[in-house]
């Protein structure tokens, strides 16, 4: 059963210049298409949907590029949180939220706590978020415990660490797509702990293009893969 699909949105940047556009377009359009995704999911009976838009390592663009893609997330959950609310769709963020401004801050918590009870969807957005960091902050955080007395370390399992990642309570990815083309066939630092055995799809399509028929395309691939999950 296909459960949970995770999301390399990759190409926004490199379709808006295709297009002749300024670099915000893409992004504008990519918001766009994860709204699809959203819808698509839904259509497919998929539970979660996890997707990459921001890492750690894209603090390093240009403050305007940075700035105009927060600006847009802030506007997305404003404009859509009526159509999350009314389709069952559950919007929480994952990543490191020490370097966001206080108004990104206001606006992802807000969004959570108002769809917090809706059960048809889960969709995670990973921002400013990079997994080896993720592991970091987990293993910090049992670290501490575990010096403050409150963790033994013989209790310490798979199991138990996945519960101080960001995806507590998440079951691990059962599909990747990235989008973006041939010369990206990677994870990008993406999920590094959940999909240790998920099935990667690549596909040709920039983030902003993706479609319908390339997401069941996608889904299709992962039904035909006879899952072994190491065993």
């Amino acid at each position: 059963m296909l459960n949970h699909i995770g999301v390399i949105m990759d190409g926004n940047r490199r379709w808006a210049k295709a297009h002749k556009l300024e670099i915000y377009m893409g992004h504008n359009h990519g918001a766009e298409t994860f709204g699809n995704v959203c819808d698509w999911c839904l259509e497919a009976g998929v539970k979660y949907l996890t997707v990459y838009a921001f890492s750690t390592e894209n603090w390093k663009r240009s403050p305007k590029e940075v700035e105009h893609l927060f600006v847009l997330l802030e506007k997305y959950f404003r404009d859509e949180k009526a159509q999350c609310l009314e389709k069952g769709i559950r919007l929480r963020v994952i990543g490191e939220r020490d370097r966001f401004k206080q108004r990104t801050l206001s606006v992802i918590n807000e969004i959570e706590r108002d769809t917090a009870a809706s059960d048809k969807l889960q969709a995670q957005i990973a921002l400013s978020y990079g997994g080896r960091d993720e592991i970091i902050r987990a293993v910090k955080k049992i670290t501490a415990e575990t010096l403050g007395g409150t963790v033994n370390p013989g209790e310490i399992t798979e199991e138990f660490f996945a519960q101080y990642l960001d995806t507590a309570g998440i079951p691990d990815v059962d599909l990747v797509i990235r989008t973006g083309g041939a010369e990206n066939r990677r994870l990008s630092n993406f999920l590094p702990w959940q999909t240790v055995y998920s099935e990667l799809f690549f596909s040709d399509m920039l983030w902003p293009d993706f479609s319908r028929d390339e997401f069941f395309r996608a889904v299709d691939y992962y039904s035909s893969v006879k899952r072994k999950l190491g065993r």
